[in-house]
């Protein structure tokens, strides 16, 4: 089997999610509970640290994300660029 591109294409996986988010399946119902009491509590723990970790991270990037499409990332960048420039005129005026 030849390989035609990424294992987990990310534009299908977020379809994929997509659409079980929105037929609202309940994807813990399809585990049986077996497994989730066999699993020692310390596994458990990191689980939920993970995912505490993970819920953080898309957080963050979707106000990276909403910051990057309003522009304000690149009046920011403007902004910094003539205090720069400013600054720049203070040390040349100071060193004449």
């Amino acid at each position: 089997m030849t390989s035609k591109g990424t294992p987990l294409p990310l534009h299908d996986t977020l379809r994929d999610l997509a659409l079980l988010r929105a037929s609202s399946v309940d994807l813990s119902g399809l585990i049986s509970n077996d497994t989730a009491s066999s699993q020692a509590p310390r596994e458990v723990e990191r689980v939920e640290e993970f995912t505490i970790q993970s819920y953080a991270f898309v957080r963050e990037a979707r106000t990276a994300l909403r910051m990057h499409n309003s522009g304000e990332a690149q009046k920011q960048a403007i902004m910094i660029e003539k205090v720069q420039e400013e600054l720049v005129d203070v040390l040349r005026s100071l060193s004449d």
